[in-house]
């Protein structure tokens, strides 16, 4: 039987005077971590370009049986005070796409870090754009980027997806970012926080085929949040007719 192919977002990042390949022109890059862990866990990944040219995106989003969003930098609100380079702008309009789409052929999605963000606020949700600098006395949620070993405690909301699956009340994981989830649209469900409050998970309020962590499961290998979340949702990425 063949692999469900699992399209997985990338990273758009600024003309670099360094690099003789990339002095003029952006670049799009991924942690490899990502497409190794669909392959470990049942999928065939296929990394999904920033594409402009009307049609595109959608003709690649259409073979699809399930999208991840990866992580990055920061996700552009609506509205948002905080000031984002041009590439997050560009990549944050190409999610908000991929999404619209994805709900239009209820192709399931799963957002890691920066997914869970832009899944938030493309259903009409707000971030914390700046933790340490918005909520303070917050966990230093930063702490995975000098350390893959850093983990902390979240609480898990009972009769959550999340819950069925790590089978408890509590798990540990990793951690490597500054924005997170505040409010949540009627659209998705919180359902696990860390202890300082820090939204770390979602799931859709509807039905729908949208979960989202704010950890890395893609880094976290044979750990309970790790390759059994993405085991689980590339089995709940059924092939398709349409």
């Amino acid at each position: 039987m063949a692999m469900p192919v699992i399209g997985i977002s990338c990273e758009m990042k600024p003309p670099d005077p360094r690099r003789s390949f990339s002095r003029k022109r952006e670049i799009l890059t991924l942690n490899r971590d990502y497409p190794e862990a669909v392959l470990r866990c049942g999928g065939s990944p296929l990394i999904i370009p920033l594409m402009e040219a009307e049609g595109a995106l959608e003709a690649m989003l259409a073979g699809l049986h399930g999208i991840i969003l990866s992580g990055g930098d920061d996700v552009a609100a609506p509205h948002g005070e905080w000031r984002v380079r041009p590439e997050c702008q560009l990549r944050s309009e190409h999610e908000r796409r991929m999404i619209d789409f994805a709900q239009r052929r209820r192709i399931p999605i799963f957002g890691i870090c920066r997914g869970l963000q832009q899944l938030n606020v493309s259903f009409g949700g707000t971030l914390w754009e700046d933790l340490p600098a918005w909520k303070p006395g917050a966990v230093d949620h930063r702490r995975g980027k000098k350390s893959r070993s850093f983990r902390h405690k979240i609480r898990l909301e009972n009769g959550s997806w999340l819950g069925s699956l790590l089978g408890g009340s509590e798990a540990e994981v990793n951690s490597s970012h500054h924005q997170a989830a505040r409010t949540v649209p009627e659209r998705l469900r919180a359902v696990a926080h860390a202890e300082d409050g820090v939204i770390e998970a979602l799931e859709s309020a509807a039905g729908e085929p949208v979960w989202a962590v704010q950890w890395h499961p893609e880094r976290l290998g044979d750990h309970p949040a790790g390759d059994n979340l993405l085991k689980w949702f590339i089995a709940n990425c059924p092939k398709r007719t349409d």
